[in-house]
């Protein structure tokens, strides 16, 4: 029952991804950090909980990444300045996480949702009456996303969750914004799963079947049910209204702060 369960969340996540440009770490995390102490070790559960989502993503990101670019929603010359800033981030927050306190990075990490749930139910104007160019930003465009890809990676959550909101304040559809985070997401989250893989590779405690702090049997299951569900969020994406997917990214973000901060 536990693996058809995890299953069903997967796939809830992957579909989440196409359609709003992230959402199954948010799906996929707060389970495994309620099932994976009740299998595992307490001083590894966390950690492997972490590790085993962003393996995850990096199958549904690449399959909800092919899915964009063939729908035209990717901002390619932003890509190429966004990609690096994240690989780093990506692999260098997992590393950074083995000195921060569970606890205190789960408080923190719902506190930031809340905040960009209520940033995306805010009221925008056109894009017109921004008139913030991301051509025009681009060192502070690299650095932000350096940040980002550290921040997000370091506790096991889609870069999308702060990439999107802070993409958005420039003058770019919300369609496309989503679409260069979801293929950004695709590299971010390879570099990610390796920084975790390398991080837990002499790691007491560990499981039969770890790779690092990546448990396989649960990466394999839900990596392949996730590859299956995401292009139907792509589809679904393209008769979704604007308003409705800044509404449907304020409920992902608020609902995932409330179960990660109750889990603390």
């Amino acid at each position: 029952m536990t693996w058809v369960f995890l299953a069903l969340v997967s796939g809830l996540g992957a579909i989440a991804v196409g359609l709003i440009g992230f959402g199954s770490s948010l799906v996929i995390l707060p389970t495994l950090a309620v099932v994976f102490p009740t299998m595992f070790a307490p001083e590894v559960a966390l950690r492997l909980a972490a590790g085993t989502t962003m393996a995850t993503m990096t199958v549904g990101a690449l399959s909800a990444g092919i899915a964009q670019a063939r729908s035209g929603q990717v901002a390619w010359p932003l890509l190429r300045l966004a990609v690096f800033p994240y690989l780093a981030g990506a692999l260098l927050g997992p590393w950074g996480a083995r000195f921060l306190p569970v606890q205190a990075l789960r408080l923190y990490i719902a506190a930031i949702l809340v905040l960009l749930g209520l940033w995306a139910l805010r009221p925008r104007g056109g894009a017109s009456e921004h008139g913030r160019t991301w051509q025009a930003h681009r060192t502070e465009i690299r650095a932000v996303l350096f940040v980002i890809g550290i921040a997000s990676s370091a506790a096991g959550t889609a870069s999308g969750v702060f990439a999107i909101p802070y993409l958005s304040r420039f003058d770019l559809p919300l369609r496309t914004v989503i679409g260069t985070s979801t293929v950004s997401a695709a590299f971010y989250s390879v570099f990610g799963m390796l920084g975790y893989i390398s991080s837990g590779w002499e790691a007491e405690g560990l499981p039969p079947w770890s790779l690092g702090f990546v448990y396989l049997p649960a990466f394999a299951l839900m990596s392949a049910v996730g590859a299956a569900c995401a292009p139907l969020g792509v589809r679904l994406a393209g008769r979704v209204s604007e308003g409705l997917l800044r509404r449907l990214v304020a409920i992902v973000l608020l609902s995932a702060a409330v179960v990660i901060a109750l889990r603390a």
